[in-house]
């Protein structure tokens, strides 16, 4: 049975392209899993030609917490095998869900803001705000 928080994921996705985007496609299991897309199609706000999409589901910021966050997300650098996380990915856009919208940025931006935010601090590791932190 797929855990909880994969299904929460799986509905941000389609909950987003069917409401949005034109002519979608989704990813194949290993476009998702090793590009880092989950859908293709065009969001005509921001272009007539299909572009990829990142859909990231609300999280929790700790796994222990109750509810899930509308203000803060974790941006996944490396992945627990030590591959290329999403944010180095091959996604035009990154879509975040929020509780009322959907905040979609584009996702070579992010990555250098993301970046910039983590030399500003020092290059800290931990699990604050613009630190590095590494699941076990």
């Amino acid at each position: 049975m797929p855990h909880v928080d994969f299904k929460r994921g799986l509905q941000a996705e389609k909950d987003f392209a069917e409401s949005y985007l034109k002519d979608f496609e989704w990813a194949t299991k290993h476009q998702n899993m090793f590009e880092h897309w989950d859908v293709k199609g065009i969001l005509s706000d921001l272009s007539e030609r299909p572009l990829k999409f990142d859909v990231k589901a609300l999280k929790k910021i700790n796994k222990s917490d109750k509810d899930t966050s509308d203000d803060c997300t974790w941006i996944e650098g490396t992945n627990v095998n030590g591959d290329a996380g999403w944010i180095k990915g091959q996604s035009d856009y990154i879509v975040f869900e929020r509780n009322d919208s959907w905040t979609c940025i584009e996702r070579v931006a992010l990555l250098k803001w993301v970046a910039q935010k983590i030399r500003d601090k020092g290059v800290k590791t931990g699990k604050g705000l613009y630190e590095l932190y590494q699941r076990e």
